[in-house]
């Protein structure tokens, strides 16, 4: 993990407040809908086999979810076995079964056991990385094509089950509360007004737009993340599959693959001791924040000094980039800022 909190409570408002592990969404130490579907002498046999390799495919989904690339390359890392597959298994749900004489299908998600996870990357020496961003409403929109017209690009992110990623994501619908906000179903009208007005209606600062085009029987997707709170925006590149689906968890990846970047510059840097106030309006926000510390891929761990009805005091460890960790908590909602009077202040981006 890349956070442990140790506290030292001077002023206490109640047992209450602890440092909590922050989900930002699912859990992701869950992957969910995993197609199987097997042939064998009979049913039964079938349905055996078929849940057998869902778990070695949820389990490699996962391993690939929480490591580099680069380090599995090195590594030598050539997928979980069919043995150690369910020893991480915690339990498991099937749903969409469907049988014949010799056949079995089927959807299953497979939540993992955390304890054994890290345990195995350990042995296979991999670094694991489970910090989740915050959640993202995802955009997805088709060169030429109104927003809410139906087509395979907007299917693929609608029956995407993407709410267990690192990045976890939330596809956009055309509600009554979003169509009173976008009227115009062109992704070029929505300015940061827009964004910001749908991002209240879903509750999130974070917006994912995927501009798709067609190539052939394939496409092709840009990928722009924008923090409407804070009003930025960075753009993270362009994917290609050769079907929408395949398209689309291209993106998740690399939106993943960005996140897990920024969380492995942090535990490669210097460790910096970083004395904070810690400013809020109210037990929920400072739990918020709480969660964001916990959640935090560049904080190592923290250290709670004191703590009153509006404040705090804590020692932030982090990975020493400063402007790396404002950038993560930026895109968290939180600022991190200096004051005259109080030094380095760590707020919600919306406090006054």
């Amino acid at each position: 993990m890349f956070l442990r909190i140790l506290t030292v409570v001077m002023f206490v408002l109640g047992s209450a407040i602890g440092l909590t592990v922050n989900a930002y969404a699912g859990d992701p130490f869950t992957v969910g809908g995993v197609h199987v579907d097997a042939t064998a002498e009979d049913a039964l046999i079938a349905q055996t086999e078929a849940i057998a390799q869902g778990q070695v495919t949820a389990a490699n989904i996962l391993i690939k979810r929480m490591s580099l690339a680069s380090e599995r390359r090195a590594k030598g890392f050539r997928g979980v076995s069919a043995e150690d597959g369910p020893k991480m298994i915690r339990a498991l749900e099937i749903t969409n079964e469907k049988r014949s004489a010799n056949r079995y299908l089927g959807d299953i998600s497979v939540a993992f056991n955390r304890a054994a996870v890290e345990q195995y990357m350990r042995a296979k020496g991999l670094r694991i990385i489970a910090t989740q961003s915050r959640k993202r409403l995802v955009i997805p929109a088709v060169q030429g094509q109104d927003l809410w017209e139906p087509n395979p690009w907007s299917y693929a992110w609608q029956q995407a089950n993407i709410d267990h990623a690192l990045t976890p994501m939330q596809t956009i619908t055309p509600s009554m509360d979003v169509l009173r906000v976008i009227q115009n179903p062109n992704t070029r009208a929505l300015n940061m007004q827009k964004l910001q007005a749908v991002g209240r209606v879903y509750g999130l600062q974070q917006i994912l737009i995927v501009n798709a085009t067609r190539e052939g029987t394939g496409y092709s997707a840009t990928i722009q993340d924008i923090a409407v709170d804070t009003e930025t925006s960075r753009y993270l590149g362009r994917v290609r599959g050769l079907t929408a689906a395949e398209t689309m968890r291209k993106v998740v990846r690399k939106v993943e693959d960005d996140w897990k970047a920024s969380a492995v510059t942090a535990v490669n840097a210097e460790t910096v001791i970083l004395p904070v106030s810690i400013l809020y309006r109210s037990h929920a926000e400072w739990v918020g924040l709480k969660d964001v510390i916990n959640g935090s891929a560049q904080i190592r761990s923290a250290q709670l000094e004191a703590v009153s009805k509006s404040g705090a005091l804590m020692s932030l460890y982090y990975g020493g980039d400063i402007d790396r960790l404002r950038n993560e908590l930026a895109f968290k909602g939180v600022s991190l800022r200096e004051d005259e009077e109080l030094g380095m202040v760590l707020t919600r981006t919306n406090y006054r």
